[in-house]
């Protein structure tokens, strides 16, 4: 129900919460409402955070860094789950009896000179069998696809989140880049 309260506002009573619709000089018209949803998000996102948390299996307690000649890898986070991989055109699962293993791995340019990396070559190490990485996200908020080959200006640090689709039964010992090893523990 709409009820004329003065020239330029009107009251909007939505399930007895009075909500206020006002127009700007400009003629945007803008709401604003309380109601119980702003309560309900205050609960609901810690809930949340945690349901997501709870799929998350951690298997590096802290960050690894391997050094070479032209850069610097550093492992900061390895984990299994979360088992989907959201976009804005849908979501990726793993097949059946395979989950994800997520990878953040940065990449620091040593050199003076621009290199072009192939992060498609950073391979996962289970055993005997290496895993390709079957996603590269840029390490942002939001789900975004990578460039798998990106160019590294010098001195210049990038962090990109690899997603592995790896057997259940499969515990990685080993993630593996032009012949430099970052032993997990």
């Amino acid at each position: 129900m709409i009820v004329p309260s003065s020239r330029r506002h009107y009251q909007i009573f939505i399930k007895s919460k009075p909500a206020k619709l006002s127009y700007e000089p400009n003629g945007v018209q803008s709401i604003s409402m309380r109601s119980r949803c702003t309560k309900n998000l205050y609960i609901a996102c810690p809930l949340y955070a945690i349901l997501i948390m709870g799929c998350i299996n951690a298997l590096i307690k802290s960050p690894i860094t391997v050094s070479k000649d032209a850069y610097d890898i550093t492992l900061t986070m390895l984990t299994f789950g979360p088992d989907q991989y959201n976009t804005a055109g849908g979501y990726r699962e793993p097949k059946t009896n395979r989950r994800f293993a997520w990878a953040t791995i940065s990449i620091h340019n040593k050199l003076q000179t621009e290199q072009q990396l192939h992060l498609e070559r950073i391979l996962l190490v289970a055993g005997k069998k290496m895993f390709k990485p079957r996603i590269i996200d840029m390490d942002s908020p939001l789900t975004m696809s990578a460039n798998p080959s990106p160019r590294v200006a010098p001195d210049e640090t990038i962090s990109r989140k690899l997603i592995y689709a790896v057997p259940d039964s499969v515990i990685p010992q080993k993630i593996v880049y032009e012949k430099t090893e970052i032993i997990i523990p």
